[in-house]
């Protein structure tokens, strides 16, 4: 992958955490979904979004971020959002993605409430 976009995934207990970084755009967007849905199709069904390093989304990459909502609800999941920016945060609420994921400060806490802790 070129320094532009990177995923980073890693377990938390029953969590795959997926680091967003650089421009989610069409090839971002593709390349986490194949991640989420690797890991539904083995049974996975707590998702977190780490958005820390996601400066930009634009109009597919938002289409990609829904399709994997949609599939987690499909597959009765759980799922939030961390580190978002501000204005991806806006664009989350314009959307309507903010009534479906809830959207954390910090990794922590939404881990916490991924697991029930919270």
């Amino acid at each position: 992958m070129t320094p532009y976009k990177t995923i980073h995934i890693r377990e938390e207990g029953d969590t795959l955490v997926v680091s967003v970084g650089g421009y989610l755009n069409s090839l971002l967007g593709e390349e986490v979904e194949k991640v989420v849905s690797a890991n539904l199709d083995i049974g996975g069904r707590r998702i977190l979004l780490n958005f820390q390093g996601t400066r930009l989304v634009n109009s597919i990459g938002i289409s990609f971020v829904i399709g994997i909502v949609e599939k987690v609800m499909e597959r009765e999941g759980r799922m939030a959002f961390c580190e978002v920016s501000r204005i991806n945060r806006d664009l989350f609420r314009v959307t309507g993605l903010a009534k479906y994921v809830r959207s954390f400060d910090s990794e922590k806490e939404a881990l916490d409430f991924l697991s029930g802790n919270a």
